[in-house]
């Protein structure tokens, strides 16, 4: 069973829809088509909606603006703001944006966790966990140990298993698994075997190996090897990148595999399709004939869970308060806007990126030379005077380029049902295969809590 949104019974109407929304020119500005640090090059506030950001300029605080679209796309399970919108304005949101913000919620796959078993971890395996990961692995074990004891199979195959947590829970608390534990990290590993000997855990119950995933023949060949002809689970909790993708392709094709769950992350590391990587996403035909293709910052994106940024404090509700987040948020752009005007071209090998530290956003002037300091742009090149002239040009712009981000943002659980719709049709159009999705985890513990299972019917 696919968990579906509410208005939708047919994964492939729902499909259809989603990748139309994340199509249209809204949508593509946003998520990749104009980055935010990009704009005031291009005049991005002006390319939305007027009525949109008419409305907007009446708040005193942008922030208010920012919280009520965050509240806007709350499920009804999730706790609403103790924020909201100023009141005076609270009645007065355009249509077209309520019904673009409803649309956000109607596309986005269910987050509210689905009910199922759990284990209570003993103090022995919790010591080295934060809470986060604490729920997570008594989750997952919970849900890949039932799995296991249905389907008979006695051998586990955990891919990325990092520090080990997953890998030594199952072959601590199960004695009907052996477990095989593969990070291509050579220190995640040594610190995983460093947690399984600190539990006592045999090697014949909990092997490591250090490997990178990339689908290559030769790791089939040492899981088929270590399975000895016994059917086995291939699990990861938060496969990163594209990893998710390698293990749909080894459960597909390593007749070892019976039964697979995978719970994803860090999207920003996925590879696109390209004549260098034809494999890369979108990896199923379905989304490919749609020529679906989400930018480097529509991936970034799916990794954000605004639903759960804590609260701005908004005491001093009759000043016009700035954040350090939006501050920087604004810097970086004019900094933008001033390699642009002055042709200065530093994103030859991708967009820049450097530290900031305290203090760098006492003045744009301070930031922009230590930027140009890290990036080897001469001083000689721009001037204070120019930097402080640029910085009261523009620092009107704080509140819309934070809304700019914000709106991006919103469309995290679109783009991350994408993805995820993607590796549910790169199984489902495979002969013998059952495939769904479903919110394994409490949302507001781990926004990544969806998790896709598949198990081989011949």
């Amino acid at each position: 069973m696919l968990d579906l949104p509410s208005p939708y019974n047919s994964p492939e109407e729902y499909t259809e829809d989603l990748c139309d929304f994340i199509d249209t020119p809204l949508v593509s500005q946003i998520t990749g088509g104009i980055h935010v640090n990009d704009a005031l090059i291009r005049d991005a506030w002006q390319r939305l909606p007027e009525e949109w950001t008419s409305w907007w300029s009446l708040f005193h605080d942008h922030r208010h603006v920012q919280q009520d679209l965050i509240d806007g796309i709350r499920d009804k399970f999730e706790q609403g703001s103790d924020i909201g919108t100023e009141p005076a304005l609270a009645e007065k949101r355009p249509q077209s944006l309520s019904s673009w913000l409803a649309k956000i919620g109607s596309l986005a796959l269910p987050r509210n966790q689905r009910q199922g078993p759990v284990l209570t971890l003993p103090e022995i395996l919790t010591a080295r966990m934060n809470t986060k990961k604490i729920a997570e692995v008594s989750k997952a074990a919970a849900y890949i140990h039932a799995v296991c004891q249905r389907r008979g199979i006695a051998h586990v195959i955990d891919m990325g298993s990092g520090q080990g947590y997953l890998s030594s829970s199952l072959a601590y608390l199960f004695s009907d698994l052996k477990v095989l534990a593969i990070d291509g990290s050579q220190s995640q590993v040594e610190g995983a075997q460093l947690f399984a000997a600190s539990l006592k855990i045999p090697k014949d119950k909990l092997e490591h190996m250090v490997h990178w995933v990339d689908g290559s023949p030769p790791l089939v060949a040492k899981m088929t090897d270590w399975s000895n002809g016994q059917k086995c689970m291939l699990v990861g909790l938060h496969a990163c990148g594209n990893l998710s993708e390698h293990m749909l392709r080894y459960f597909a094709t390593v007749s070892c595999i019976d039964s697979l769950a995978a719970i994803g992350c860090c999207y920003n590391h996925i590879v696109p399709a390209s004549s260098s990587c034809p494999e890369g996403f979108p990896i199923s035909s379905v989304l490919r004939n749609k020529n679906v293709a989400l930018s480097p910052t529509a991936l970034m994106i799916a990794c954000q869970a605004p639903n759960n940024w804590g609260k701005p404090n908004l005491e001093k509700a009759n000043e016009r308060v700035t954040s350090a987040f939006s501050k920087r948020r604004l810097y970086r752009a004019i900094l933008e806007k001033v390699f642009f005007d002055k042709d200065i071209r530093i994103h030859e090998g991708g967009r820049a990126a450097w530290g900031i530290r305290k203090g760098d956003l006492v003045s744009f002037p301070k930031f922009a030379n230590r930027a140009m300091g890290c990036l080897g742009v001469g001083s000689e090149e721009i001037t204070i005077e120019e930097l402080v002239m640029y910085e009261k040009r523009y620092k009107h712009c704080e509140g819309q380029i934070a809304i700019l981000w914000t709106l991006s943002v919103l469309c995290w659980k679109v783009v991350e049902s994408v993805i995820a719709m993607d590796r549910y049709w790169f199984l489902a159009h495979q002969d013998g295969i059952e495939v769904e999705i479903f919110p394994i985890f409490d949302f507001k513990v781990s926004p990544r809590n969806l998790i896709l299972v598949a198990e081989k019917t011949v």
